[in-house]
C-alpha cells in the first residue's frame, strides 16, 4: 500500500514548465509510473519535500530510524526504476527513491540547471524539509554525477556517495548510433521498448541474458523518447521563442560526456562507492576505474559482470549487496 506523507500531492504554486509534447503523452508516462509503483513489493510511502524548485516527490520505504539512502535517477528517469533497492534495502535502511524536479515523475516540473549548483541547493532543501542533517546519496548516470557534485560541494551533509555509471568522471563516447537507429526512429513506443534494453544497446554480445529489471527502464525510455520534452527538462530551449540554444546545448553535452576538471574531482573527500557494468556503453569501465583510483584513492570501485550502463538495474541484488557492505564498513570504521 502506498501511503501519503508531507502534505498536498502537488505544488500548484510553483513555476511550471510544460515538459510533455501533449496531454496524451503525459498521461502515458503517468500510467507507466502508476503501474510500476503497484509492482513494488515494499511498504511504500509517498513523501513530499518543499524546495526552491517546487515540490519534490519521493517513494520511501524502511524504518524512520534507518540510515537514509537517496537514489537519484538519470535524465528522463523516475523513482520506480529503483524498485529493487526499495524492496531489497528497506529492511535495514530508510530508502528514498527520488523523482527529480523537471524530469518524468511526480515532482514539480521546475528543472534545476545541470550547469551550476542548483541541484546542490535542491538537495539541501530536501534534507531540511525531512529534518535530516546528512544522508547517503547516490544515483544512476547523470544522477550519479549529481550525487558526486553534492559530495564535493556540501560534504558536511553527505555521509557517503554511491554512483552507478556516473557522468563527469571520464570522457564518454556520444551514443550517435543509438540516437539515429532507435531514439530518432519513427517506430512507436511499444516497438522501441523491445529495442531499448541493456542487452540490445550494449556494445558486446556474450550470448548471456542479464537484467532482472531492464524492461521497466526500457518502457520508460521508449515513452520518454516519444512524449517528453528533454530540451525543456535540460533548460536548453527558450520558452519565449521555443528555439533551442545551441550554446547551452553544447554546454550540457560537455557536462554529460566530458570529464570534470581533475582539481575539482580530487575534492571528493567523503566515502565513495563507484560501480560500473562490464558492458558500459559509453566508456571502457576498466580504464576509467584505473584512472579514477589514482585520482581519488579512497574510492571503492567495482566492475560488475553481466551488466551494462545500468548496473543498478541489471544486477540489483549484487548492487544491493555491495552497497550494504560499503555502508557497514563505514559504520565499523566510525565505531572503531
Amino acid at each position: 500500500m502506498l501511503k501519503q506523507a508531507g502534505g498536498k500531492s502537488a505544488g500548484a504554486e510553483s513555476p511550471h514548465i510544460d515538459l510533455y509534447k501533449s496531454p496524451e503523452g503525459r498521461q502515458k508516462l503517468v500510467d507507466w509510473y502508476d503501474a510500476a509503483v503497484k509492482r513494488i513489493d515494499a511498504n511504500l510511502e509517498s513523501v513530499w519535500a518543499d524546495t526552491r524548485f517546487g515540490r519534490t516527490h519521493m517513494l520511501a520505504a524502511g524504518p524512520q530510524s534507518g540510515e537514509p539512502l537517496f537514489f537519484l535517477p538519470g535524465v528522463a528517469g523516475a523513482a520506480p526504476l529503483f524498485r529493487r533497492q526499495l524492496e531489497g534495502l528497506s529492511g535495514r535502511f530508510r530508502v528514498y527513491a527520488v523523482d527529480l524536479p523537471g524530469q518524468p515523475g511526480r515532482s514539480d516540473p521546475c528543472p534545476p540547471s545541470f550547469l551550476d549548483n542548483s541541484f546542490v541547493e535542491w538537495y539541501g532543501d530536501v534534507l531540511d524539509a525531512l529534518g535530516l542533517a546528512s544522508a547517503h546519496v547516490g544515483g544512476q548516470s547523470a544522477g550519479g554525477g549529481i550525487a558526486m557534485q553534492i559530495g564535493i560541494e556540501t560534504p558536511a551533509r553527505v555521509r557517503s556517495v554511491f554512483m552507478f555509471g556516473p557522468t563527469g568522471l571520464a570522457r564518454s563516447r556520444l551514443p550517435v548510433k543509438i540516437w539515429l537507429t532507435k531514439g530518432l526512429s519513427n517506430r512507436d513506443a511499444d516497438a522501441l521498448e523491445q529495442d531499448l534494453t541493456a542487452k540490445s544497446i550494449r556494445p558486446e554480445r556474450t550470448g548471456k541474458a542479464f537484467g532482472t529489471y531492464d524492461r521497466e527502464l526500457a518502457r520508460l525510455m521508449a515513452l520518454a523518447t516519444r512524449n517528453f520534452r528533454l530540451d525543456r527538462a535540460l533548460k536548453i530551449s527558450n520558452e519565449a521563442t521555443s528555439r533551442i540554444s545551441v550554446v547551452t546545448g553544447l554546454r550540457v553535452l560537455k557536462k554529460f560526456f566530458f570529464a570534470e576538471k581533475k582539481s575539482w574531482l580530487r575534492r571528493l573527500e567523503v566515502p565513495a562507492l563507484l560501480v560500473f557494468g562490464e558492458h558500459e556503453l559509453l566508456l571502457n569501465p576498466y580504464k576509467v576505474a584505473q584512472r579514477t583510483q589514482k585520482l581519488i584513492p579512497h574510492m571503492q570501485i567495482e566492475v560488475l559482470e553481466n551488466a551494462g550502463h545500468g548496473a543498478v538495474f541489471d544486477q540489483p541484488d549484487a548492487v544491493n549487496e555491495l552497497l550494504t557492505g560499503f555502508i557497514d564498513s563505514l559504520s565499523e570504521s566510525r565505531s572503531g
